[in-house]
């Protein structure tokens, strides 16, 4: 480690619609394999009814947060049910949004082991089509002083429950730049993603928008680069309404539909639905969607040598990239869904490393 990094703290959070990743370290392990310092958890504030807390209950991976005068669960288990999600056009506006930055906060002290009170980088991410015109804002609310609650683990006898967290800088980034900066970690000065004339893409599926990032020689080209709306969240409404329409069900919540197509089959009580036919689906659905930004790209697409996949929909999208883009080198990233939380955390070293 640079010895401009050493007890400097770097924080990425990736907020996404589906889910919010945070990275808050790096280490090797003794075989030299990687050892994040991170986690994943769901988008979803659920209010409190129940303190469990006062009631005896109490689960780590559910975190209560009060923000504006409300109480809310957060957290990997945040709940255990189903949650409709309202997905605002104005999310980094929204008290979710908040809500979660507050959890990341909290649980990258958890994963830390230690209080944290100053973060010397905290980088965050937006949508390519809204990193312009957001980012400015986006990093006003980044650098705001927060209470955390403190993990129980660093809470001691008669001590306090929260602290003050201070952001002494905050890095925003379009997402699918996370994933890039990932995907060139360890590869050889001699790899294309490095030359001039030379195109390398990283499609990102996420919850609600479809981001594709465009560089040539690690520089972004952003006139090649955009996000629409779609992703994973239209493959589910679209199986959902199939799904209601077969079986009368009506539209189904999305979760479950998800939950649905990674098992095989959603179990209603009343009935099971088998999902193999729906299943089959998906590869035509996202084909589609993949092909709006292939005929975005036009002819510089002949100039794309490698393409990464990360984000959460990867696994939904890797067979239509490999069907619309013949003869590019196609790779999906290690666990798609931190892709670009990981890169975040390593651009805000570099930048601390300058």
């Amino acid at each position: 480690m640079s010895q401009n990094l050493i007890n400097r703290t770097v924080v990425a959070v990736d907020i996404g619609y589906g889910n919010t990743k945070m990275v808050c370290g790096h280490d090797l392990d003794k075989a030299g394999r990687a050892q994040w310092k991170e986690i994943v958890f769901p988008s979803i504030a659920p209010e409190v009814v129940v303190d469990e807390e006062a009631s005896g209950f109490s689960n780590p991976d559910r975190i209560m947060i009060s923000h504006n005068g409300r109480r809310y669960y957060t957290g990997p288990k945040a709940t255990s049910g189903v949650v409709s999600r309202v997905i605002e056009p104005d999310y980094i506006e929204t008290d979710l949004h908040e809500l979660m930055l507050l959890t990341a906060l909290h649980l990258a002290m958890r994963e830390s082991k230690r209080v944290i009170r100053v973060i010397d980088k905290l980088v965050l991410g937006l949508p390519v089509s809204g990193h312009n015109s957001q980012r400015i804002r986006l990093k006003e609310l980044g650098m705001q002083t927060r209470r955390v609650p403190l993990p129980k683990s660093l809470i001691h006898p008669g001590g306090p429950k929260e602290v003050e967290v201070h952001v002494r800088d905050c890095l925003i980034l379009p997402q699918p730049y996370g994933a890039m900066r990932l995907a060139a970690q360890g590869l050889p000065v001699q790899d294309v993603i490095f030359q001039d004339g030379k195109l390398a893409m990283v499609v990102d599926p996420g919850y609600r928008t479809l981001d594709w990032f465009v560089s040539e020689a690690m520089t972004p080209d952003m006139k090649l680069s955009g996000s629409y709306d779609g992703g994973v969240s239209s493959i589910l409404r679209e199986v959902s309404q199939k799904i209601g329409f077969d079986h009368g069900t009506g539209s189904l919540e999305f979760d479950m539909v998800e939950r649905g197509l990674q098992t095989g089959s959603i179990n209603l009580g009343h009935k099971i639905i088998d999902m193999r036919d729906y299943i089959a689906m998906v590869p035509a659905i996202a084909g589609q969607e993949i092909g709006v930004f292939v005929t975005r790209l036009g002819g510089r697409r002949q100039n794309i040598a490698r393409v990464f996949i990360a984000g959460g929909g990867a696994a939904y999208y890797e067979q239509a990239m490999r069907d619309r883009l013949p003869g590019c080198e196609i790779t999906q990233l290690d666990r798609p869904i931190l892709s670009n939380a990981r890169g975040y955390w390593l651009a805000g070293c570099d930048a601390l490393s300058d």
